[in-house]
């Protein structure tokens, strides 16, 4: 059958499905007539078929040819409801809404909130930004952090070349000697005070060494038991005063000197604590704590800026007197010296770090952070010196390369190792020990270079002293080529690397860093910043680049290179 035609000749058509359905003319009439505007398409006119209008339905609503009807000729079809697509409104007829007021209040609500709503978020982002934590920088590092500084001797100190000579060591502050007794009554006028005026019209801070330990100030009434002094020292009966022998020390205390750290009062009949051979003050009263702070802040109003205690690990003592205990292998020692015995009564005793934590406010508070220091090594019980695991003395002293004038890479190592890692110093301070190779070492290591006066200045290593890996960057130490050269760097982020590398071994060696130091490229080069006058390699220049994988070192010699650190 045609496809485009309908045969109603009274014959059954059943396979072929019937798709279209003359609509007489009057009907069409009436529909365009009733139809609205909006649901009118335009049409191209279709071809006349047998005389008759067709019109096309939806593919939807094909005419069907009901199955229960006996077919005799006439087709008995079932027409579908007309359904009609929604096209939306025209143009015209949406202009109609444009102005009207609901539409416009509407428009204008939207707009509003749109902004509203992106100024807030807006406003969001930015107090989360402000309220965010943020990662501050670092804070710089102090006078005292930045060094050198200087140990200057009493005997020297009135040469006016002093001055001139710690200027060009580019030294940033000065350790001097209390030369009295600290517990005095002192003012400006006093000489030593006035010679301190030299320095601060340098620049160059002062730090003020002061005995706290004994004072002849108040023995006397303390002796003569006035109520108010009889407690500012430590007094104990004797032993035993009944064998006939005459009065006995209160134990077995020993001073440095092996004599006993006791010393008899006629006129008040007992002992008084005297290990230097001056009368020992008492800190566990309160009153003789008050007077040293009182010192303390007596120093700072003159411009002293910082303070350094001498003898501060026998400050305090036992309270209960007991005897001390007696080494396991004396050696050499002889009995009741004072290498015979350990002297956990006397020295180091744990409940020092609450008395030097309020001495130590003192300083904080009345000056711009200065350093709280101790004169001694801290080789002994270290915890004595914490307080809430935290250190209360400021620049550790390190003067282990010193006494140790032949020193090799493995005592080093122990050394640095034992500062860094078992004690958990961050910033020591290092006695240099007044050669080349060493001050290359302590300057260089984390931590301030205490020098001498009569040091050689050296611009090179200090231009290399306060770059920011120097200053902040981390640290590893390396032993080289079978423990003949000892090596560290220093790296802070976005800054060349530090290398320093010391052979104190009498071979001149040749080094490999890259296989050692894994910050620095395999195939990576390095910069000759500086060396020592010992050494002698001839193709080896300052300020030029060589490969890392073969650097010579010479025998007693120190090297100190820059290099590019790896990218992670």
């Amino acid at each position: 059958m045609d496809g485009n035609k309908l045969e109603l000749t009274g014959k059954p058509t059943p396979d072929v499905p019937t798709s279209y359905k003359a609509i007489p003319e009057a009907d069409m009439e009436e529909e365009a007539v009733t139809r609205p505007k909006s649901l009118v398409k335009s049409k191209p006119a279709t071809p006349e078929v047998d005389g008759a209008d067709e019109k096309m339905l939806p593919k939807e609503e094909e005419v069907k040819v009901s199955p229960n009807e006996k077919q005799n000729g006439d087709a008995k079809l079932d027409i579908g409801e007309l359904k009609t697509a929604f096209v939306g409104l025209t143009k015209e007829e949406l202009m109609k809404y444009a102005n009207d007021p609901f539409w416009v209040r509407l428009r204008w609500f939207l707009f509003i909130t749109f902004w509203i709503l992106w100024g807030l978020m807006l406003l969001g982002a930015i107090l989360i930004i402000l309220a965010a934590p943020k990662c501050n920088p670092p804070p710089p590092r102090t006078w005292w952090e930045k060094g050198p500084i200087a140990e200057v001797d009493q005997d020297s100190d009135n040469s006016d070349s002093i001055v001139q000579k710690l200027k060009d060591l580019s030294v940033t502050g000065v350790i001097v000697s209390w030369p009295d007794d600290a517990y005095i009554d002192f003012d400006e006028t006093h000489d030593f005070i006035k010679s301190l005026k030299k320095y601060k019209d340098e620049d160059i801070n002062v730090i003020m060494e002061v005995e706290a330990g004994y004072s002849h100030v108040w023995f006397n009434k303390s002796e003569y038991k006035d109520p108010e002094f009889s407690n500012y020292y430590i007094w104990q009966p004797p032993k035993d005063m009944s064998n006939g022998e005459g009065p006995h020390p209160p134990n077995n205390w020993v001073s440095m000197n092996n004599n006993s750290s006791w010393k008899f009062s006629d006129k008040r009949n007992e002992y008084y604590y005297a290990p230097t051979g001056q009368p020992h003050l008492n800190f566990r009263n309160p009153n003789v704590t008050d007077r040293f702070s009182d010192i303390i802040n007596k120093f700072l109003r003159y411009g002293v800026g910082g303070i350094r205690l001498r003898g501060a690990s026998n400050l305090l003592v036992d309270e209960k007197f007991t005897d001390e205990v007696n080494v396991q292998n004396p050696g050499d020692c002889v009995l009741n010296d004072y290498c015979f015995y350990i002297h956990s009564h006397t020295e180091n005793l744990n409940d020092l770090g609450p008395l030097l934590k309020k001495w130590r406010d003192v300083v904080k508070n009345k000056t711009d952070n200065g350093p709280f220091m101790i004169s001694e090594d801290l080789n002994a019980n270290i915890e004595a010196y914490k307080l809430n695991s935290s250190y209360i003395v400021d620049l550790p002293l390190q003067s282990h390369f010193v006494f140790k004038p032949n020193i090799n890479v493995a005592n080093m190592l122990h050394i640095v190792n034992t500062t860094f890692t078992a004690n958990n110093f961050t910033w020591p301070l290092w006695k240099a020990n007044s050669s080349s190779e060493w001050d290359i070492v302590t300057y260089l290591l984390p931590g301030t270079p205490l020098i001498a006066p009569s040091s050689l200045a050296n611009k090179d290593l200090l231009k290399i002293r306060d770059s920011p890996s120097i200053m902040r960057g981390s640290f590893n130490m390396y032993s080289i080529n079978e423990d003949t050269v000892f090596a560290f760097s220093r790296v802070m982020a976005g800054n060349p690397g530090i290398l320093v590398a010391f052979n104190p071994s009498e071979n001149r060696t040749v080094v490999n860093f890259p296989a050692y130091v894994q910050e620095i490229p395999h195939d990576g080069e390095v910069t000759v910043l500086l060396f020592t006058k010992s050494y002698n390699e001839t193709d080896i220049s300052v300020n030029v680049k060589y490969d890392a994988k073969s650097i010579p070192i010479s025998s007693k010699s120190a090297i100190v290179l820059s290099y590019v650190p790896k990218t992670e």
